[in-house]
């Protein structure tokens, strides 16, 4: 055997191997790092339907044109029926037409008594849209952290979010994707003025404290459960930046209370004993470890801009993936048969060569989806079936090749015959690797689910046969190949 039959020999072995110990996890009840996972539509699931609150969304959009309008143009304003109204007798010279629009304002109505602005509903429908966009992301994460990997989610309309997770539910799930997690500092205040008064009402414990928080939790950088004496607690650490704020804060007032609040509820309210530099604390409180966990996991993926709700949850059953999957496999065994028997009454033994190529195809494109903890769906299983498909066509175009070079009587005709045909079937599967690779980049659901498959076929399909079919060829007489009438 020549050295260059005797690699491909080597490589062969070690490609069942590499199949043998990523496959076989799959078949294991045992918990692995490594399995194929499957989509809501193979094993079922559940699915919510999340909306978030328009209407909060656009008074906090006002409320922070109407902080702009007094910081950077000296204007007082109010805020009356989703509007804003700046009274006359100020200064207004600034705030010209151009201006105006650069706010995402319209001029609604001018009078004596002052002049009306509203938000323009071309710019509040991009925020909204962007601000779900990024609710997307802080749900993801949430879900994430909780061991749901598998998860779908994509944005639906203006404000809403359609989440799928497949498999069995996590119980914690519905409270952790639908809490908002406001998390606010406020120092404790004596006086009414620009104050406000928040309560636990686990404990009866309340503080007066300055109504504009002083530190937010978007400068939050991590958050984990932790024990303090056997009791369970939330540390947490700011980034630099509220490093420095929460250094500044507690410095300024030490001997004075500051409430953590979440959501509008005091957590807590303890003592400032000494400045705090490390940027880092504890939220301590009735926690159960469930509830710490959760807490640090939202903490951790950032507060939702607006409160969300689930306006749509429905369990989704297996029977019609099941039935897909069954007859997905029972399609490509039928093609897998029909496909040998052909092959080999053309080609002879050739033709179960192409058996072989197809079945070492099949092994490496499911140890590669389980290495990679590939989610596969019903598109997914069409995708595999295509793998087939495209994985005959190469086999076929090499036969060809090899039996043109033996009627033209070609020095070498079985090397030669490969190679020139193993361009043409890179150039060809290339091109749709590149498809598949902008259906998966910016496709979602079903398309990337069948894009996902039919990449890692497509790579399969090449190694496949570069390595495997040209041993096959290679060790196999030109008498017996089949190709030589």
């Amino acid at each position: 055997m020549s050295s260059l039959k005797q690699w491909r020999f080597w490589i062969s072995l070690l490609l069942l191997g590499f199949c043998f110990y990523f496959i076989q996890p799959n078949f294991n009840s045992k918990n692995s790092d490594f399995k194929i996972n499957f989509g809501l539509d193979i094993q079922g699931g559940y699915s919510y339907l999340l909306e978030l609150n328009e209407n909060e969304f656009k008074q906090n959009l006002l409320v922070k044109t109407t902080q702009v309008l007094e910081n950077s143009y000296n204007l007082q304003s109010d805020i009356i029926k989703d509007q804003i109204f700046i009274p006359a007798g100020q200064n207004i010279d600034d705030l010209n037409n151009l201006t105006i629009q650069s706010l995402g304002l319209e001029l609604i109505d001018r009078s004596n008594e002052g002049m009306s602005l509203g938000i323009i509903e071309q710019n509040f429908n991009q925020s909204l849209s962007e601000m779900t966009l990024n609710a997307v992301e802080i749900v993801r994460s949430r879900v994430d952290f909780l061991g749901n990997k598998e998860l779908s989610i994509q944005k639906v309309g203006l404000n809403k979010i359609l989440l799928e997770i497949p498999g069995d539910l996590d119980n914690n799930v519905k409270d952790v994707i639908s809490k908002t997690a406001k998390l606010t500092l406020h120092i404790e205040k004596r006086t009414l003025v620009n104050s406000k008064v928040f309560l636990n009402e686990e404990t009866g414990e309340e503080v007066r404290v300055q109504e504009i928080p002083n530190l937010t939790g978007d400068y939050i950088q991590d958050a984990s459960l932790q024990y303090n004496q056997n009791e369970p607690v939330v540390a947490f650490s700011f980034n630099k930046e509220g490093s420095d704020l929460f250094a500044k804060m507690t410095s300024e007032n030490v001997g004075s209370r500051f409430a953590i609040v979440l959501d509008g509820a005091l957590i807590t309210a303890p003592v400032i004993r000494e400045p705090i530099t490390g940027g880092s604390g504890q939220i301590s409180g009735s926690f159960t470890n469930e509830s710490a966990n959760n807490l640090a996991i939202i903490l951790k993926s950032g507060s939702l801009p607006t409160e969300i709700k689930i306006i749509q949850e429905k369990q989704v059953g297996p029977t019609l993936g099941r039935e897909g999957v069954q007859k997905g496999i029972y399609a490509s065994l039928i093609a897998l048969i029909a496909i040998t028997l052909f092959m080999i009454a053309y080609y002879k033994v050739s033709g179960f060569f192409t058996a072989l190529t197809i079945i070492s195809c099949l092994g490496l494109l499911f140890a590669f989806m389980t290495l990679l903890n590939t989610t596969l769906t019903l598109p997914g299983v069409i995708g595999i079936v295509l793998t087939i498909g495209m994985c005959v066509d190469a086999n076929v175009l090499v036969f060809e090749r090899i039996r043109e070079n033996f009627k033209e009587k070609i020095e070498n005709p079985k090397n030669d015959g490969f190679n020139s045909a193993y361009v043409t079937i890179l150039d060809s599967n290339l091109t749709t690797l590149f498809a598949a690779i902008f259906l998966f980049a910016f496709g979602f659901g079903p398309i990337r689910g069948f894009s996902i498959s039919l990449i890692i076929g497509i790579i399969s399909s090449l190694i496949v046969t570069y390595i495997v079919l040209k041993f096959f060829i290679n060790i196999t007489s030109e008498k017996y190949l089949g190709l030589n009438k």
